[in-house]
Order: structure tokens, then C-alpha cells, then sequence
């Protein structure tokens, strides 16, 4: 199956109905194929005849009244993007701003998403989840050191190529650019619910520890099949999480990966202060589970 990337970053004009009108080109990109679709704009597969390459090329239509500097801004978080050379970060070749569209043009990915993988295969031991950690980490910390964050860390967002490599995609480029959030007001929460950190959905801005927050979610889920917080919607994953009814890794896989299973669960913490200080030292808690575990593993068998 061929890479798949979910639109959830721009603001749209809702009178467009999320759809933008068939293109053969955009700007120096040819032979637009349409690979997928979201609330915010459309992604497709297209020939960079600059560069003479595939890319994929992520398309929206910004609301009118989204400004001149705003755009600049977003433009601006997409080329802090493109500076990143990281093995496990989607590489970004350029963006622009033309006639209310912005696009950003990356390399093409051929894989699964994380999702897929989970849906085909079931959920992963603790040892596989944490080398896919591991890297996720690494990516992480990559877009962190560019003074950036992601936003929307989910398995849909993460792709496995064929080779095995894991990629990170679609990053929330716009989240900076939004006003000071009203904790009563849902529209203004861009994410996925599920993954959303707690300091988020009370109408706090996000962190770096929120971003952990997500890749706890995200391993968990695929260790699971399940998630921590199960709500059908923002008011109900609300709800669950006020009254701290989350059901933690521990409980759901007794026995199974301490040091994997501790880490996981650091990182759900409800206050951020109770979470790792940075990805890299969550990454380093997984790099010692993959021996802490597997010794234990050793002991329990006899071998």
C-alpha cells in the first residue's frame, strides 16, 4: 500500500466543503495525483520537475481571513522543517504561498501507516513497540531542537516505509498561530483527541512534554490495540480525564516489560511536570528497557 497522509494543520474556508478544485499542476509541481484527503485540504503525489523527483505534496486553502503575517508564519515554521536531516523526519523539499493556497512539498514515503500496521498484524510486544519508540523519539527531538513541535502525534502520522525505516509526517505547522485558546471553545483545538495531552483540552498551550504525552498514546495503542482515555469525544475524553479514570499500561499488560511498561506510563501522566523532562530522556528509558526487559525475560525462563 502506498503512503497515505492525513490533513488536519491549516484552518479551511468551510464554504470550499473541504475540497479543492482539480490540479494538474501547482506551481513548478506536474501530474497532481490525489493520494488523500482531509478536513483542511487535500495531499497529492506529483512530479517536482525541479528537482525531477516524486514528492507529496500537501495542498490547503486558507481561510480569507487568515492573514498576510500568518501566512508568513506558517511559511516560515514549514522552511524550519525543511532544515531537518533526520533519517526517521519526512525530509521537506520547500513550501510557498500562492492565490490563498499553501503548499508544502516533501519526499514521497512508500508504506504503511502505523494504523494500518496495528489493524493488520495486532498489537506489538514490548520489544517492538520500543525500538518504534525509539525512533519516534529521535524524530521527536529532531523537530524539538528546531525549536518546533508536532502537534498531532498519532499512528495515522506515522509511517512504516518498506524498508522497515519509521517516518514521521504531517506536522502541525499552524498551532503557533493560533489566538490565545478559550477554555470553553472546542473549534480552536487542533489535534487528535485521544492524544491530546490533559494541559491541552483545559485550554492550555502545548509543550514539549505534551508531544511525550502523544508517543505514550501512540505506544500504547500499538501494545494495546486500545487507549488509556476511550472517550467517543472531546467532551467525554474531557470528562474521563478530570475524574482520572485512566486505565494505565500496568494494568492492562501485568507482568509484561516493567521498565517498557513504567515508561509508558511516566509519560501519561496527567501534569506534565510528573512526565520526562525531554524526549531524550524518555528515549533513553526505552533504550534500557530493550536490555532491562529482555534480562528479565531471561531470568523468568531460566535461559
Amino acid at each position: 500500500m502506498d503512503s497515505t497522509i492525513s490533513m488536519d494543520a491549516f484552518p479551511l474556508d468551510a464554504s470550499l466543503d473541504s475540497c479543492l478544485p482539480f490540479l494538474q499542476r501547482w506551481r513548478h509541481l506536474e501530474n497532481l495525483e490525489k493520494i488523500g484527503q482531509g478536513i483542511s485540504g487535500e495531499v497529492y503525489r506529483a512530479w517536482d520537475s525541479l528537482l525531477e523527483r516524486e514528492v507529496a505534496l500537501k495542498l490547503s486553502r486558507l481561510a480569507g481571513n487568515f492573514s498576510d503575517r500568518c501566512s508568513q508564519l506558517a511559511l516560515r515554521e514549514a522552511r524550519l522543517l525543511a532544515r531537518i536531516r533526520h533519517p526517521n523526519v519526512v525530509t521537506v523539499y520547500g513550501a510557498d504561498y500562492e492565490d490563498q493556497r499553501l503548499g508544502v512539498w516533501m519526499e514521497y514515503i512508500r508504506g504503511q501507516n502505523l494504523e494500518a500496521v496495528l489493524q493488520q498484524t495486532g498489537p506489538l510486544g514490548a520489544r517492538d513497540a520500543a525500538v518504534v519508540g525509539l525512533d519516534l523519539c529521535s524524530a521527536v527531538n529532531a523537530v524539538h531542537d528546531v525549536g518546533m513541535l508536532h502537534g498531532d502525534i498519532t499512528t495515522k502520522n506515522v509511517m512504516r516505509e518498506r524498508t522497515g525505516r519509521i517516518v514521521l509526517l504531517d506536522f502541525g505547522f499552524s498551532q503557533d498561530l493560533l489566538a490565545p485558546r478559550s477554555k470553553d471553545s472546542d473549534h480552536n483545538i487542533r489535534g487528535t483527541p485521544l492524544y491530546m495531552a490533559p494541559e491541552i483540552l483545559r485550554g492550555d498551550r502545548a509543550t514539549a512534554r505534551s508531544d511525550i504525552y502523544a508517543i505514550g498514546v501512540l505506544l500504547y495503542h500499538l501494545s494495546t490495540g486500545r487507549f488509556p482515555v476511550e472517550g467517543r469525544n472531546l467532551k467525554e475524553v474531557r470528562e474521563i480525564l478530570k475524574r482520572g479514570d485512566v486505565e494505565l499500561l500496568r494494568d492492562r499488560r501485568p507482568g509484561w516489560g516493567e521498565l517498557f511498561v513504567k515508561t509508558v506510563d511516566r509519560s501519561l501522566s496527567a501534569e506534565p511536570a510528573a512526565r520526562f523532562a525531554t524526549v531524550a530522556e524518555m528515549a533513553r528509558w526505552l533504550g534500557a528497557s530493550l536490555n532491562s526487559d529482555a534480562s528479565s525475560s531471561c531470568a523468568a525462563t531460566g535461559s
